[in-house]
């Protein structure tokens, strides 16, 4: 047992090990907009509450992955069930592993990274609106393709396309592909933010990724709000950045998701009406400091815009215009395991002026 690697326990000869860890982010919060006639909100919750179970089945290529999460955030609004991850992953081979079970889907590198690794207290609004949440499905991947230090490495996979705890209704299946290149070669905190190592020698990856969600039920394609009659065919790309050096990070993303199929247009007491695609850009840019003290300041920029296409026959989305902008202050007592956070933000739309603020203070404990 230690504290940030959670209890072990291995047969002899350490054919079976089973590790288990636990996670707490405490979190207060307040909130104000524009509108003197709204009150200013205060809050506290438990952010996450994760219990992970990990290890290996009776040889070391043979893994499991288990996450439960028991805070009401951490499950979806319309199905409260606990489970976030359970996956089985195969890897006897160099270049060609295999996971099954429910999982991350594979695309963009800050849903990827983990909760528990963030510089702010929360993933920014391009990640809350285009992102691919976790699924149901098979994956195959390598961080070391063809045995070149890490240089370049994979994901492809195939999943239910409707999210985490569903059972497929349609025919509709997700295909996601991702590459990550890093010209340096392989290194340990690249699906992690904050340059906690403070190295000398740059650390950088460059990823991108690609998604097609055939008859996407839900109108952010794997998470949200269901559509009350619709299906949409929608396709997804990503462009993903991070580096680190002597205590700077800096991480940058692009998204898209664009809806692919005609929009469809339901007739409701005989008058036409359309739930529209939320066929949209994306933009963010992350940065901050780490000093040797355990100290870091960092600040982050996002935009979200919506997307036509009028060659798709695109002329509307139900997707509206977002920016974000925030910085805060991070104290990482033992690296991620043990940090308190504080976060300023302000959320708007084209107008500058209507705007809300939001401010958080967070503690994570990750034992």
């Amino acid at each position: 047992a230690e504290f940030g690697k959670g209890v072990t326990m291995s047969s002899p000869g350490g054919a079976f090990s089973l590790t288990m860890r636990g996670r707490l982010q405490f979190r207060g919060s307040v909130q104000e907009t524009a509108n003197e006639d709204e009150p200013v909100d205060l809050s506290f919750q438990i952010r996450r509450a994760r219990l992970v179970f990990l290890g290996e089945l009776f040889r070391p290529d043979l893994q499991f992955y288990i996450q439960l999460g028991f805070s009401p955030t951490d499950m979806e609004p319309d199905l409260l069930v606990p489970l976030r991850d359970a996956a089985l992953s195969w890897t006897a081979f160099r270049d060609f592993g295999v996971r099954i079970g429910q999982m991350k889907v594979p695309f963009n590198r800050e849903r990827v990274i983990s909760s528990s690794a963030l510089q702010l207290t929360d993933r920014s609004i391009v990640n809350g609106e285009l992102t691919l949440d976790r699924d149901v499905g098979v994956q195959v991947y390598s961080n070391d393709l063809f045995g070149l230090g890490g240089v370049l490495a994979y994901q492809a996979g195939v999943f239910g396309g409707d999210g985490r705890n569903r059972i497929n209704e349609d025919m509709g299946l997700l295909y996601v592909a991702r590459m990550q290149v890093q010209p340096f070669g392989f290194f340990d905190d690249g699906y992690s933010e904050a340059d906690l190592v403070r190295s000398p020698v740059p650390r950088i990856s460059f990823g991108a990724g690609v998604a097609f969600n055939h008859q996407a039920r839900r109108q952010k394609s794997t998470h949200g709000t269901f559509y009350e009659h619709s299906t949409y065919d929608e396709a997804h790309a990503e462009a993903d950045l991070i580096v680190k050096w002597w205590g700077f990070s800096l991480q940058s993303e692009v998204l898209l998701r664009q809806a692919v199929s005609p929009t469809q247009v339901l007739f409701v007491d005989g008058e036409p009406s359309a739930e529209l695609p939320r066929s949209g850009s994306g933009f963010m840019v992350q940065g901050g400091y780490l000093f040797p003290i355990g100290l870091e300041i960092a600040a982050r920029f996002a935009m979200i815009e919506p997307l036509i296409v009028e060659f798709l026959r695109r002329s509307e989305s139900a997707l509206g215009h977002e920016r974000e902008l925030a910085g805060a202050m991070g104290w990482y007592i033992m690296d991620h395991n043990l940090k308190v956070q504080g976060e300023v933000a302000r959320l708007f739309d084209e107008d500058w002026m209507n705007a809300k603020h939001v401010g958080r203070v967070q503690v994570q404990v990750f034992f």
